[in-house]
């Protein structure tokens, strides 16, 4: 089965940093199969027969803790799943410009508690609109001389260690992933 792994801050902002080829080689030596990294930020596409999210997940924080020395969170999703997400399009006809952008936040798990949706940060510019599975979809209102970054609002309010990627890149992921 396909499946994709979002590494939480990998290789963003000086921070964390690994060479995409020893990340291919971590899950080689894992035991994953048709290993493939997207992008700098740690997207990785691999095949396992386990079909336990969690045992997979374990799998590579372990490997990843020996390998970088400090514990990182990964977000494992099946590329089918992904797959009808982007199909669904929770967007919609927004298209992220430079006004707008659009994120995908992957939730670490589910919230304890269930969260009302939609809502809006406190100044407004935030907005989430949907949650599909453990998936949480936001539009970020830019506001010129303040850079919005919407992932301590997600966690705060969620409860839960969250990754974000931009929906253009999750389409070219989840592409990648059915191809």
């Amino acid at each position: 089965m396909k499946y994709v792994a979002f590494l939480r801050a990998i290789n963003v902002g000086g921070h964390n940093k690994i060479k995409m080829d020893d990340l291919k080689k971590l899950f080689v030596s894992s035991g994953f199969k048709n290993v493939e990294t997207v992008i700098q930020s740690g997207n990785v596409i691999f095949e396992t027969p386990e079909k336990s999210i969690k045992l997979i997940t374990d799998k590579i924080e372990k490997k990843l803790k020996e390998f970088m020395k400090k514990d990182i969170k990964v977000f494992v999703r099946n590329s089918s799943e992904l797959e009808r997400i982007v199909l669904d399009n929770p967007f919609g006809k927004t298209e992220a410009n430079d006004e707008i952008k659009t994120y995908v936040f992957f939730l670490y798990k589910e919230p304890a508690e269930t969260i009302k949706i939609p809502f809006k940060s406190a100044a407004g510019d935030v907005n989430v609109f949907k949650k599909i599975g453990s998936q949480v979809f936001i539009l970020v209102k830019k506001t010129p001389g303040k850079a919005s970054s919407p992932n301590s609002l997600i966690e705060k309010r969620f409860g839960v260690p969250a990754t974000a990627r931009n929906w253009n890149v999750v389409c070219k992921i989840s592409e990648k992933a059915s191809g």
